[in-house]
């Protein structure tokens, strides 16, 4: 198995992070990858920011 772990983040608001991480998410099940884990959090600069787990 292959894992793929996916950084994005965002200067706007959570809710444009949260709509980037559905397309994220949409796109890359179509591709046949399965999600791990979706973890949502701050960086080191008070940005909000996630971490996608996906494997193949």
């Amino acid at each position: 198995m292959t894992y793929t772990i996916i950084k994005e983040s965002t200067m706007l608001s959570t809710n444009s992070l949260k709509r980037k991480v559905e397309n994220i998410l949409n796109e890359k099940t179509k591709d046949g990858y399965e999600v791990v884990t979706v973890a949502f959090g701050l960086n080191i600069w008070w940005m909000p920011t996630a971490f996608i787990t996906f494997r193949k």
